[in-house]
Parts: C-alpha cells; structure tokens; sequence
C-alpha cells in the first residue's frame, strides 16, 4: 500500500502533464480545446486510480482528482506573457 506521499507526488506528476498538454495546445491552437494529450493523459489517470483504489480501499479520489486541477485563466495569462 502506498503512502500519502506517493499519492501526492503522483498527482503532481500527472498535472504537470496536464498542463504541459495544455501549454502546447494552446501555443498550437490558441486556446484549450483539442487537446488529445490531455485526453490520453486523462485514460492513464483513470486507470492509475483504479488501481490506487484496488490497493487502498481507503484512497481518496476526490482529493487525488482535486490535486491535479489547473487554473486555467492563470495559465492562460501565464501563456499570454510570452
């Protein structure tokens, strides 16, 4: 069974995929639809939690889902910067 620390760092690793994803679909189509990256990274993220549930029937996918949100308005501004 994992531990909260490797539940953190998992969801840090995910969203940073995420928002790499997000990055090079907005600087490729100058906005956030589209994104097929996301899509697969999304598949691979409901397949890890699948399995941290089998492991921890105490695993919290609420709080794991809520790790890996972005802000997307200051992403895009973040964007828009450069």
């Amino acid at each position: 069974m994992l531990s909260r620390k490797y539940y953190k760092k998992l969801a840090e690793i995910f969203k940073n995929g995420y928002v790499e994803s997000y990055k090079n679909t907005y600087e490729k189509y100058q906005g956030f639809d589209g994104n097929l990256i996301g899509c697969y990274i999304a598949d691979m993220q409901w397949e890890l939690i699948r399995f941290l549930k089998e492991d921890n029937p105490r695993f919290d996918e609420d709080t794991f889902l809520k790790a890996m949100e972005i802000d997307f308005t200051k992403l895009k501004k973040e964007l828009d910067k450069e």
